[in-house]
């Protein structure tokens, strides 16, 4: 979470990680990797410097396999706050992507369970699209993919009937609510307006 910084009154609901268990042959492969090693050793070792380089070779292989699998799980993860969407997507160990969208810039969720193992470990997919359609975020192989569905779609309601105002009410009101919203560079850029209007209604 140190590259999400959290807006004031903004908190975390949810953290989804992809579902473990289907991650699962990476490690399959990184423990076969291991076990060559272990199982060859001594023949290994009977020859010379190639069978030891080998066996090294397999060693690095398991090792990197197992290790590399567990980082980019526990790296790739889908944040759910009060007030937005946040994808931090690791690819690799040098690229990182995060992707956001506020809740009122959602225009489709969409959740999807298919095939056996899918419908048996109740794992699957979501798609959010935003209106201009300029951001999407997909989920895979994500637990209970309905659910979090239904906790955006109703967190997304919540969030739109607390801060869209109708302005044609109490407009000072509405505006001093948004303001809560906003971090310092736009603060700053406000405060130039208003002084700018301030001074021209003085003279």
């Amino acid at each position: 979470m140190k590259d999400i910084k959290l807006k004031e009154q903004e908190r975390i609901l949810n953290q989804v990680l992809q579902y473990g268990l289907t991650r699962i042959w990476y490690y399959l492969l990184g423990i076969l990797f291991l076990f060559t090693a272990a199982f060859f050793m001594f023949w290994f070792f009977l020859h010379d410097w190639w069978g030891v380089t080998i066996f090294a070779i397999l060693l690095f292989l398991g090792f990197f396999v197992i290790f590399r699998n567990y980082y980019l799980w526990k790296k790739n993860v889908f944040y759910v706050t009060t007030h937005r969407l946040i994808d931090v997507e690791q690819r690799g160990f040098f690229e990182r992507i995060v992707s956001e969208i506020p809740y009122d810039q959602i225009e489709d969720v969409h959740g999807k369970i298919s095939g056996v193992f899918g419908m048996i470990l109740k794992f699957g997919v979501v798609s959010i699209q935003t209106g201009a359609g300029k951001v999407k975020i997909v989920l895979n192989s994500i637990k209970r993919p309905l659910q979090l569905q239904q906790q955006i779609n109703e967190l997304r309601e919540r969030y739109l009937s607390k801060y869209n105002y109708d302005f044609s009410g109490d407009v000072a009101s509405a505006i001093i609510d948004k303001l809560y919203e906003l971090e310092l560079p736009d603060l700053y850029e406000v405060k130039k307006i208003l002084d700018n209007r301030i001074s021209k209604l003085g003279k």
